[in-house]
């Protein structure tokens, strides 16, 4: 009679559920999937450094946070008990701007289903990663369920920054010489800088330049003009403008957008000028102020 009474005070009491033999329920009477919480649930959750990381079965959230590129490593598949299918990894990437490697086990040649079998993914900086077992044990043992940015809303991240202005009251202490024919055009000096892009993505550059022309030739019977345009690994980038001479100053100001694959990349503004009648021309230049910025929305 004792143990009749104790089981229906444990239902009574939803500390037992009423379908045991099939669900399993936590603060709830009634399961209906085969294990159903009514109430918060917490997973592990763990902020790495190491450069070099191997996720187990003490894992469940990740934040990826230093500041150099890094490299984490699923467990190896297993068969028969103990095979963890369904298991979950959450993984972000908050280091300082640099990207993570998620690769599966290399020794047994598995793989990741992400669009396709691969042998690893990258998780760019600010984004977040969710990956799964499919329970296998050779092939493709992985499937990436989730690869976005940690942020929807967009924010200008900047690439490049290259700044310089000529001294107040002095002469330009920058100068160079466009020297046609056998010199067409001219990198305008200080306005070369390198990026990286973790991805591919769209920049969106903005140059500025003030020139002071040294030996200056009044205006007369020609009308002097000058192109200046963006170029990016020596491939011009269409980003460019043209100004005719009015003084013995010029200044260029132009921006524009160009989309980049993965990669490194040397940016630069070259100069060229000639006549009217189509001649170039040799001419001498100061700098007398000069920006050169590179951003890309996120």
């Amino acid at each position: 009679m004792k143990q009749l009474f104790l089981i229906l005070l444990l239902y009574s009491t939803g500390m037992m559920p009423q379908n045991t033999a099939i669900n399993t329920g936590i603060n709830t009477k009634n399961p209906g999937s085969r294990l159903t919480v009514n109430g918060s649930f917490a997973g592990d959750y763990k902020i790495v450094t190491d450069q070099n990381t191997v996720l187990d079965d003490s894992n469940f959230y990740i934040a990826y946070s230093t500041y150099s590129k890094g490299t984490m490593r699923l467990p190896k598949a297993i068969s028969g008990p103990g095979n963890f299918k369904g298991r979950i990894y959450g993984i972000k990437n908050v280091s300082s701007q640099t990207g993570l490697t998620i690769l599966p086990d290399v020794s047994n040649l598995e793989k990741i289903d992400a669009a396709g079998d691969v042998d690893f993914i990258e998780v760019p900086y600010g984004y977040y990663a969710e990956l799964i077992s499919k329970g296998t044990t050779t092939g493709t043992t992985w499937e990436l369920s989730m690869l976005v940015p940690i942020v929807q809303n967009s924010t200008v991240r900047n690439l490049l920054n290259i700044t310089s202005a000529m001294p107040k009251n002095s002469s330009p202490q920058s100068r160079f010489t466009l020297s046609p024919p056998n010199v067409t055009d001219v990198v305008i000096p200080g306005s070369r800088g390198s990026l990286y892009a973790y991805e591919p993505q769209t920049v969106f550059f903005n140059f500025s330049v003030g020139l002071g022309l040294i030996n200056f030739f009044s205006p007369g019977d020609y009308y002097h003009f000058y192109r200046c345009e963006l170029f990016i690994n020596n491939t011009p980038t269409g980003i460019f403008q043209v100004v005719q001479e009015h003084s013995k100053s010029i200044q260029f100001s132009m921006s524009g957008a160009y989309d980049l694959p993965a990669g490194t990349y040397t940016v630069e503004a070259r100069l060229s000028s000639w006549h009217d009648f189509g001649q170039p021309r040799n001419m001498t230049y100061g700098i007398l102020s000069l920006l050169l910025n590179a951003v890309r929305m996120n």
